[in-house]
């Protein structure tokens, strides 16, 4: 499979496209404001370059009372198969080598560090946490209850 970022491009743009629409009329309201690279955005919430899956594809780290969620977006596709094999690329990864590169950086940290993430495309309810297993990673989804 080839890692050239133009065969990946197709579907990136297609789906531009298709969500300029929803962001008009926040540019038009003046309430779009664009950042690059890391970036706090408010007190508490950080934006953290993660390039690879697209351009300016970013984490945000929520820190509150000295715990820690990052959220990872689109960093997994196949938590199956990613978690175990982190160099699997899928074809919306504009830039596969950096992807898979941010992919085993933010699996190293989530297990080193230990804090929660939030990930698309992970088991529900979509936080846990990143652990070690053997010469790969494991998903561990948080324990999840309803009251009412």
């Amino acid at each position: 499979m080839s890692r050239t970022s133009a065969r990946h491009l197709g579907p990136i743009r297609a789906n531009f496209e298709a969500n300029k629409p929803s962001f008009a009329p926040y540019i038009a309201a003046g309430k779009l404001k664009p950042f690059g690279g890391d970036t706090v955005l408010v007190p508490g919430i950080r934006a953290i370059a993660a390039y690879g899956h697209t351009p300016g594809h970013c984490f945000y780290e929520v820190e509150s009372k000295g715990q820690k969620l990052l959220l990872w977006g689109d960093t997994v596709h196949a938590a199956a198969v990613q978690f175990a094999d982190p160099s699997v690329t899928v074809q919306w990864d504009s830039n596969p080598t950096q992807a898979e590169s941010q992919r085993e950086k933010a699996f190293s940290d989530a297990v080193r560090r230990g804090f929660l993430v939030g990930g698309a495309h992970t088991a529900f309810p979509g936080i846990g946490h990143v652990r070690s297993q053997r010469k790969s990673h494991v998903w561990v989804p948080v324990n999840y209850s309803a009251s009412l």
